[in-house]
């Protein structure tokens, strides 16, 4: 007799698995409205968190539409393609911010340092109206991922090194899709306002030209991040 090891699923994946089948079966279909995350904890006995997580995974793959402060409605596609798609978010998702991070973290802490030295003030400019934006996404209660992206590409864009800048351009579109998953599920803690709050340190930092300490500081940021993501995936 030969048995195999029992393979844990987290909340979310089950939460998608459900949703996915009712799309299957013909219970959803495109245009459907999904009840609100609200609704959605209540039914299953699950909490908020562990349906955005489930709603977040199915928008990154393109299953479903979350429009902010809209709710969830089922996108058009190709039903022969659906399984794969999820497969693909659930079993990649984790390995794709990793390694991303991990880029991030050889590129963005020496862009920093560099900002420190060179930046202009039309790149102070630039990272200064990020700030705002995030500050107002924040006061919203949006995500923040493009302003957080915004900065940080204003950041490479001040080192003024065009190589780095290449760097930063070829891996926008992933990191883009990364803080856009990364950013929703954070939006129940308190993590946005230390992220925003970091944020700000870094950019006193390159303003003030201080090369060092911009570059601890954006260290223990992408540190900070990795470790909050290593929290949520676990």
């Amino acid at each position: 007799m030969e048995l195999q090891p029992i393979k844990t699923k987290r909340i979310y994946e089950t939460i998608v698995e459900q949703i996915k089948n009712l799309i299957v079966s013909g219970n959803l279909k495109p245009g459907d409205k999904l009840p609100s995350e609200k609704e959605l904890a209540e039914i299953l006995q699950v909490s908020r968190t562990s349906v955005r997580e489930a709603l977040c995974a199915l928008d990154m793959v393109g299953i479903l539409e979350v429009r902010p402060g809209g709710g969830a409605f089922v996108r058009q596609f190709n039903p022969h393609d659906i399984l794969e798609s999820l497969s693909f978010a659930l079993i990649l998702q984790k390995e794709k911010i990793r390694d991303i991070m991990e880029v991030r973290r050889g590129l963005e802490i020496e862009a920093a340092g560099l900002a420190a030295e060179r930046a202009t003030e039309e790149n102070l400019a630039k990272m200064e109206e990020a700030l705002r934006q995030m500050e107002a996404d924040q006061a919203m209660g949006a995500p923040g991922d493009e302003s957080d992206l915004k900065f940080h590409y204003g950041v490479v864009e001040a080192a003024r090194n065009p190589l780095l800048l290449r760097v930063m351009n070829t891996i926008y579109d992933t990191m883009n899709q990364t803080l856009r998953i990364t950013r929703n599920l954070w939006l129940t803690s308190s993590t946005p306002q230390r992220l925003l709050e970091e944020h700000r340190q870094i950019y006193q930092a390159i303003k003030s030209k201080n090369g060092r300490k911009a570059r601890k500081i954006m260290s223990l940021h992408i540190q900070k991040v990795l470790k909050e993501l290593e929290r949520i995936y676990s």
